[in-house]
């Protein structure tokens, strides 16, 4: 099913070298495309959780009519209340086959999972001192770019009266606290049963790391946060 479209309009203070403009545009198409797979990685794991569940749960059921058909009048000992309770518990006994989420990263090809028709494409300019440019592309990762740039905006004109708690939190921790989008793909990786360190080195090299880039061209002027239209 193709993702929902949306736009992102990103205000540019000034215009650039071409080789500033290239990179620019580089760290956007980069940004975008690796919060893509990101998403799409945490819904497959998710997904895939969910076919085990109903794999397994079906394995009880076929259980317990064996079980009946053999004994006839003797009830399994196990009532379908305690798969329910204990599922979570009993998929732990698997670890050892659960995917390597760092392995995984380390061999994931981007440019394979973002398909033709949810890439990321310049919908419209306006090349003036100042001006804009317009993205189309997926919901999910422009809503995370959206919110990056506008909190990052925020703290950035704040930021002498901007918390010492803050600033010793760093980005990842920001992030998790103010992005939605990314907090609720955190939990569902810690509902997976990964690490806390296994989901750091992922996030940051997935999101944080990409999205810094964008930070430092935020930072030269070149973007700056939304515009709205008129």
């Amino acid at each position: 099913m193709a993702e929902e479209k949306s736009t992102i309009k990103i205000k540019a203070e000034r215009l650039g070298t071409v080789k500033e403009i290239r990179k620019m545009l580089k760290d956007f198409d980069n940004a975008y495309n690796s919060i893509y797979a990101f998403n799409f990685l945490v819904d497959s794991l998710q997904t895939d959780k969910e076919r085990q569940r109903r794999y397994r749960k079906d394995e009880f059921y076929d259980l317990r009519k064996t079980w009946r058909d053999l004994y006839k009048q003797r009830d399994f000992p196990y009532d379908p209340i305690f798969f329910e309770i204990f599922w979570d518990r009993y998929l732990r006994r698997f670890d050892g086959n659960r995917i390597n989420l760092i392995e995984l990263q380390k061999n994931l090809k981007i440019d394979k999972i973002v398909l033709p028709s949810e890439s990321l494409v310049i919908n419209r300019v306006n090349i003036q001192s100042p001006g804009f440019w317009e993205f189309l592309g997926s919901l999910n990762p422009l809503q995370q770019i959206r919110e990056y740039l506008k909190d990052r905006h925020e703290r950035n004109k704040d930021r002498k009266f901007k918390s010492r708690q803050e600033e010793e939190l760093g980005e990842l921790s920001i992030m998790e606290k103010k992005n939605n989008i990314v907090s609720q793909r955190i939990e569902i990786l810690k509902g997976l049963g990964y690490s806390e360190a296994e989901i750091r080195q992922l996030v940051n090299s997935m999101i944080v790391e990409p999205l810094n880039k964008l930070g430092n061209h935020q930072d030269k002027g070149l973007i700056e946060g939304e515009e709205k239209d008129e």
